[in-house]
């Protein structure tokens, strides 16, 4: 199953229940709510709360951590999962969903991204990340790091820039030069009008 909506369409379709029951079960306030978490889901995982997601796995009484990462069984009680200390160290990250786990798995599917692309995307997941996150969102945005952040690039492009800057320098240089060196000519020819006296 591919994802948080697949595994809430398999609750429903194992145990018979509409999506307003699984919807009472999880305390939302109008029974078309999950059919809207649903269609949520369907676009971007990212756009539903950790909340809304845990009071569902609740209400169909199944792990938080199956049903957000398709990891475990469905029975496994795994519910009560804290963050890690990692993530508490990291207030910011708490609302995206297991990004630590996340973070190691990528780098290990993808161990030629260099480092500088992982410390871009923890440094900046605060702003990026919102909801579940999984190993595939993490390795998308570290080679997106990788191409934009890559030192050597940086290095080049500044190494460009202060070339130009010394090109337009030197051209300025020469054209004030020329510039003197007309004011100095002309200063020192005859005047025309001087002559005829």
């Amino acid at each position: 199953m591919a994802g948080v909506a697949d595994r809430i369409r398999t609750i429903l379709e194992e145990r018979g229940w509409s999506e307003r029951e699984l919807g009472r079960r999880s305390g939302f306030a109008t029974p078309s709510q999950l059919n809207g978490v649903l269609r949520n889901l369907d676009r971007d995982e990212g756009a539903v709360e950790r909340a809304t997601l845990k009071r569902i796995a609740r209400g169909a009484e199944v792990s938080e951590r199956w049903l957000l990462l398709g990891e475990g069984a469905p029975g496994d009680e795994d519910s009560a999962r804290g963050p890690t200390s990692r993530e508490s160290a990291r207030p910011h990250m708490m609302n995206a969903i297991g990004f630590d786990d996340a973070l190691a798995e990528a780098k290990r599917r993808e161990p030629k991204i260099r480092a500088h692309a992982w410390e871009a995307v923890a440094g900046s997941s605060r702003y990026i990340l919102r909801g579940i996150v999984t190993p595939e969102d993490i390795i998308k945005l570290a080679r997106v790091a990788e191409e934009l952040a890559d030192p050597a690039r940086i290095e080049a492009a500044l190494e460009a820039q202060t070339a130009r800057v010394r090109e337009l320098e030197a051209q300025m240089a020469r054209e004030h030069a020329a510039k003197k060196a007309a004011a100095a000519k002309k200063a020192t020819a005859p005047k025309r009008g001087a002559r005829g006296r």
